[in-house]
């Protein structure tokens, strides 16, 4: 799981970053290079049925998701924005379904990123 972590937050944030390396954080703008952006979860990580989900993670700073709570009220206007309203009762559903991975499936999600990070770093030239 930790590897499986590891890599879909280096996906999250090269996903969200521009050519040049950088994102915008999700909730307050601020530009900050993807390698020391966080991989922010509106609906907490604990949840493992939104741990993974690629509408609940967004690249962010480390004052919003560290010190501001997530920022969560930002954070929520914005997937509304870019998912529609309905995102929150999904998100919140997904959140409170019981998930469990098995370990072929923590593996073969590990390998997909893996490709994925690849890609975009190609696709970007990071």
């Amino acid at each position: 799981m930790e590897k499986l972590d590891k890599i879909f937050s280096e996906y999250v944030r090269i996903r969200d970053a521009d050519d040049n390396g950088y994102i915008m954080c999700y909730c307050c703008g601020y530009q900050v290079h993807w390698e020391y952006a966080h991989n922010m979860h509106f609906m907490n990580r604990r949840h493992l049925g939104t741990r993974f989900s690629e509408e609940n993670c967004h690249g962010g700073c480390e004052p919003c998701n560290s010190y501001n709570g997530g920022n969560l009220e930002a954070f929520e206007a914005h997937l509304k924005r870019d998912y529609g309203e309905s995102i929150i009762d999904k998100l919140t559903m997904l959140k409170t379904t019981v998930t469990k991975f098995a370990p072929y499936e923590i593996k073969e999600m590990t390998k997909h990123y893996k490709r994925e990070v690849k890609r975009l770093k190609k696709e970007k030239g990071l």
